[in-house]
């Protein structure tokens, strides 16, 4: 007697998700999207203290009986994805954080993407190939370091922060230029000269540098948490008066500002990276981060100083027409 027979592809999948399930149980719940396999497998909400917390990501699961690992930096990767599908993760990005997940059914490993918004982006290319993904380096507690990352990605901005941010960043860079300068250059018992550019500055650098381990070491424990949050730099000038002097406001400045530049710089270049992409989706927001200048090795406050006297001079380094720039992405 002839019975049914399941099909190996149907149970790598079953087996991924029942590992996949059971390696992250104690992140959130998981609402099955199996059903409609339109390159979402999950919807994962964050518990936090047995409390649901509206946080969550949207997942895609991948398997293979061995997930191919790069010898060179270890970087596990997973090749046949359509160029729909990376427009689907795409646009599903600019609503919730969108991850990817590759469960080795060999080791059982699991392995994760940060945020693939990025690196779909800048895969789409208008042809019929498919293309593969990188997910993060090998590590022996790939697994546990799974379940931690989901929760970190579930609560990190989404593209339409970023992007808002990184747009208001590329408008106002003057503005903030000028602004490090009139902190430093006026009287010091002074309050700032325009305390917005300030929270502005603050709220622009939480979401451009979510993901960045910088140096803290300098800074206190009071400082080390209350960093990019306006108010707690109000509550070291006048704790009667909404100003803020200088002397209060130069040392965040002057420790943000470099750090500022490089998160610019590296948005930028991940526009540049898939122009392809932004020139169907927003043609004006990849002209800002093309025509954007900054100058070379800003990482002290003397260049900084230097730049921001001669700011007018920098911008003038424009590059190539952006228009000969579009011609070329073909």
């Amino acid at each position: 007697m002839k019975l049914p027979t399941r099909k190996k592809q149907h149970k790598a999948e079953s087996d991924s998700y029942a590992i996949l399930l059971y390696k992250l149980k104690d992140v959130g719940i998981f609402r099955n999207l199996t059903e409609n396999d339109y390159g979402i497998d999950f919807e994962i909400e964050i518990v936090r203290k047995d409390q649901v917390t509206a946080e969550y990501v949207k997942a895609q699961v991948k398997s293979s009986k061995k997930i191919t690992i790069r010898k060179a930096d270890k970087v596990p990767t997973v090749g046949g994805i359509k160029q729909s599908t990376l427009r689907y993760w795409a646009l599903l990005s600019f609503k919730v954080n969108v991850l990817v997940y590759a469960v080795d059914l060999e080791s059982e490993n699991i392995f994760i993407t940060k945020p693939v918004f990025w690196q779909a982006s800048k895969l789409i290319d208008g042809s019929n190939k498919t293309k593969s993904i990188e997910f993060l380096p090998f590590d022996r507690y790939q697994s546990e370091l799974a379940g931690a990352l989901t929760y970190f990605f579930a609560l990190a901005p989404t593209v339409l922060d970023i992007i808002h941010n990184h747009k208001i960043a590329l408008k106002r860079m003057h503005h903030f230029i000028d602004f490090y300068v009139d902190t430093f250059r006026y009287d010091i018992q002074l309050p700032t000269s325009d305390s917005d550019v300030f929270r502005s500055f603050l709220d622009i650098c939480s979401v451009l540098m979510w993901d960045e381990i910088y140096d803290n070491s300098a800074l206190s424990e009071n400082e080390r948490k209350g960093f990019l949050n306006y108010e707690y730099w109000s509550q070291q000038g006048n704790p009667v008066s909404d100003e803020i002097p200088n002397f209060v406001i130069q040392k965040p400045m002057k420790y943000l500002m470099p750090l500022f530049f490089i998160a610019i710089t590296k948005y930028n270049k991940k526009i540049l990276d898939a122009k392809f992409y932004w020139r169907e989706k927003d043609c004006h927001y990849l002209k800002l981060a093309y025509e954007c200048v900054i100058p070379d090795n800003l990482e002290s406050h003397e260049q900084i100083m230097s730049c921001g006297t001669n700011w007018n001079a920098f911008s003038m380094n424009k590059p190539d027409d952006f228009y000969l720039f579009l011609a070329e992405i073909g």
